[in-house]
């Protein structure tokens, strides 16, 4: 059986990243074909150094092949070698919280201590199998005991799966809206969950 892990986003996933969110983004009813994706080309800068978080899903497929094919490494410095996973991991799912801010300021009662839960994705043929789950629940953990309160988030309307799935971990429908967004209209619903209990 695989090992699944969630840890933090690392140099080396940035194009698996930004792959994942192509991918799962085409299966939804939101997608915008070349939609701007500036803060996944600077995760560090966008989230990290921000006051945000991003997490990754792993899955280790075979510890044989693990032991056999070793760890990924990289050249850092004067020759020092750092560890960027191992060669049979990949990563089938992705989420981050940032800082409320922007639009969606604008759309919720922007309180201190609210964080905005984003970029949730899950690789189609990994999806039904928790890997979501794992990943929200793990920011929603790391955002309380960085003194964050309550998520908000947006997804498309009409998805009714993405829907189905926040409102089954507790987040509540505030209200649909509609939105501009690259020349696209974009019909939106936004929700809201506590994360004190």
């Amino acid at each position: 059986m695989s090992e699944l892990h969630v840890r933090p986003f690392r140099p080396g996933d940035g194009e698996r990243v930004r792959e994942l969110n192509r991918v799962a983004m085409a299966e939804t009813p939101e997608w915008v074909p070349d939609a701007p994706d500036a803060d996944l080309e600077d995760v560090r800068g966008h989230y990290l150094d921000a006051g945000g978080e991003f997490l990754v899903c792993e899955v280790e497929r075979s510890e044989t092949s693990k032991r056999e094919r070793g760890t990924r490494t990289r050249e850092q410095g004067e020759g020092e070698k750092i560890d960027t996973g191992n060669l049979d991991d990949e990563i089938v799912a992705m989420g981050a919280y940032e800082p409320l801010d922007g639009w969606m300021a604008e759309q919720f009662d922007s309180t201190a201590g609210t964080a905005e839960l984003t970029r949730v994705r899950v690789d189609p043929a990994a999806q039904g199998r928790g890997f979501g789950t794992r990943v929200v629940e793990e920011l929603e953990h790391r955002a309380r005991c960085t003194g964050y309160r309550a998520f908000v988030l947006n997804t498309g309307a009409d998805n009714e799966q993405a829907r189905g799935f926040y409102e089954s971990h507790g987040y509540s429908l505030v209200r649909e809206t509609t939105v501009e967004f690259e020349g696209a209209t974009l019909d939106l619903a936004l929700y809201w969950s506590r994360l004190d209990g």
